[in-house]
């Protein structure tokens, strides 16, 4: 039985993952499935819950706090909890604003 309240999409898309509190430190990864409120990411590190991380794909960003990550297979499973996604991240936040 599934006890999310939010439908979750299937992806397989590549995106970049960045840690907040160590900018230099960039990973890739595979999002496995996003939801309104979080998404599911394939990695080949194993990084600590609690994290904090910016997930860039194409010009749309989603900042979030690891809530778990699992072994799966050869890789890990990590799981990110957002609150909202920041599109297009190069514009001034007045003007995404103004876009919607």
């Amino acid at each position: 039985m599934n006890r999310r309240s939010r439908v979750r999409f299937k992806t397989d898309l590549t995106v970049k993952v960045t840690s907040i509190e160590e900018p230099q430190t960039t990973y890739k990864a595979r999002m496995a499935n996003l939801s309104a409120h979080g998404l599911s990411l394939i990695m080949n590190e194993e990084l600590p819950t609690g994290s904090v991380v910016r997930v860039e794909w194409g010009d749309t960003n989603f900042i979030g706090e690891l809530v778990y990550c699992q072994p799966h297979k050869d890789e890990f499973l990590v799981g990110l909890q957002v609150e909202a996604p920041v599109y297009d991240a190069k514009q001034p936040a007045s003007v995404r604003k103004t876009a919607r």
